[in-house]
C-alpha cells in the first residue's frame, strides 16, 4: 500500500502587478506563500499552495513552515492512503491541530494530488468533476475610481465577464464607481464583497440600492459575530448573500445553515483542502444553497486546484480562479480564458506542467 514518505514546506514569493486592498485597511502587496510538497512511498509527488493571511487566519509564512515541520509532518509520515476517503480520514486527524487553516488545507490537497499521480487518475476524475468548462470571476481591489475602472477594463479585455468588487472604505464613492462600471460594461456581471464592514442599520439600504443597480449578490456584509443581525439582513435585503468568512469550516457551515444566514457558499479549497471542501459542498447542495469556489488570492497553482474543484456540477456560480492574472509571474503554462470560461482540460494540463517543473 502507498504511504506518505515525506512532507516539506518551502516558502516562496510571487510579486503582484498592483496591491489588493479590501475591508477598511487590509492590503496585500505580494504573495508570500508556502509550497507544500508531499512524496509517497512509490516516489509520486503532490504539491499545493498554502496562502497565509495574518488578518484572516492568523497564519504567516513562518508559522506554516513551523507547523508543518513540527506537527503535520510527524502526523502524516508513514500514513497509508489508497482512496479519496483515506485522504479525508488523514485530514480529519490533522484537525487535532487547531486552526492553521491553510497549512492543513494545502497538505490535504497535496496528498490528493500525490495519490492521483500514483494511481494514474486525473484530479478532475478523482474529485468527480463533470464539466469541461469553468466560469470565472475576477476580484477587483477597492480604491480610487480610475484604478478600479482600469483594472476591470484590463480583465474584461482578457475575457473576464464576472467581477467581485471590494467595498467598505467609502460606500458612497464606491457606489458611484460601481454605477460607472455597470454603465461601461453592460455585458458584465458585478457583485460586491463588503468584508464585514457594514453596520446593521445601513446594510439593508446599501444592498438594496446596489441590487437596483444590477449587482447580483453581496459577500459578508456584516461582522461574523453578529449572527442574528446577519440572519435579519438576509430577510431585509433583496440581494442574495454569500457566506465566506462566516463559514471557514464544516462546523461553521452547520451553524450558518441552522440560522439560515446566506444564499450562496464560497468554498475556498485553500483553507479546507479537497476533503473538507467536498463535505461542505455536499451539505450546502443538500440545503439548496448556491455554490462558488474561491482561490484566496492564490498564484497559478492554487487557482488551478480551485478550478478543478469548481468543475463539479454542484458549483453553479462563477468561481474566483483567475487571481493568477494579478501576479507578475511567468504564466506561460497558464490556460487560456475565453469569454469568461476556463477549459478543465487545459487547467489539468497546466497543473501537470507545474508539478513536473517542481520535481
Amino acid at each position: 500500500m502507498l504511504t506518505v514518505r515525506d512532507i516539506k514546506a518551502l516558502p516562496f514569493e510571487v510579486p503582484l502587478k498592483q496591491s489588493l486592498k479590501w475591508g477598511r485597511s487590509d492590503e496585500l502587496r505580494a504573495l508570500e506563500h508556502v509550497l507544500i510538497r508531499v512524496e509517497l512511498s512509490d516516489g509520486s509527488i503532490g504539491i499545493a499552495e498554502a496562502t497565509p493571511r495574518p488578518s484572516i487566519y492568523g497564519e504567516t509564512q513562518a508559522s506554516i513552515v513551523a507547523i508543518v515541520e513540527s506537527h503535520l509532518a510527524p502526523l502524516l509520515e508513514g500514513a497509508a492512503l489508497d482512496s479519496f476517503q483515506c485522504v479525508a480520514d488523514i485530514s480529519a486527524r490533522m484537525d487535532l491541530i487547531k486552526n492553521n487553516n491553510t497549512a492543513k488545507g494545502a497538505a490535504d490537497m497535496a496528498l490528493h494530488q500525490a495519490l492521483c499521480r500514483a494511481t494514474g487518475t486525473t484530479l478532475a476524475g478523482h474529485l468527480g468533476a463533470a464539466r469541461e468548462r469553468i466560469r470565472l470571476s475576477y476580484i477587483v481591489s477597492t480604491g480610487e475610481a480610475d484604478a478600479v475602472l482600469a483594472d476591470v477594463e484590463g480583465a474584461y479585455r482578457f475575457g473576464l465577464r464576472v467581477f467581485k468588487v471590494k467595498i467598505g472604505k467609502d460606500i458612497a464613492a464606491e457606489t458611484e464607481t460601481i454605477r460607472e462600471l455597470v454603465k461601461r460594461f453592460p455585458g458584465a456581471q458585478f457583485y460586491v464583497d463588503a468584508n464585514q464592514t457594514l453596520d446593521e442599520d445601513g446594510a439593508p439600504g446599501i444592498l438594496n440600492a446596489l441590487y437596483d443597480l444590477g449587482l447580483i449578490y453581496c459577500e459578508e456584509a456584516l461582522p461574523v459575530e453578529r449572527i442574528r443581525a446577519r440572519r435579519a439582513l438576509r430577510g431585509e435585503s433583496r440581494m442574495p448573500i454569500v457566506a465566506d468568512d462566516s463559514a471557514f469550516t464544516p462546523q461553521d457551515l452547520g451553524r450558518e445553515l441552522a440560522f439560515d444566514t446566506f444564499d450562496i457558499l464560497n468554498i475556498k479549497t485553500a483553507r479546507t483542502g479537497f476533503s473538507q471542501s467536498m463535505t461542505m459542498k455536499e451539505i450546502s447542495a443538500q440545503a439548496g444553497k448556491g455554490l462558488m469556489v474561491g482561490s484566496q488570492a492564490s498564484s497559478l497553482l492554487g487557482c488551478l486546484h480551485a478550478a478543478a474543484f469548481a468543475a463539479q456540477t454542484a458549483v453553479n456560480c462563477a468561481s474566483e480562479c483567475s487571481f493568477f492574472l494579478k501576479t507578475d509571474a511567468d504564466l506561460s503554462l497558464a490556460p487560456t480564458i475565453k469569454d469568461g470560461w476556463l477549459s478543465l482540460t487545459e487547467a489539468e494540463s497546466a497543473l501537470e506542467g507545474l508539478i513536473n517543473a517542481s520535481i
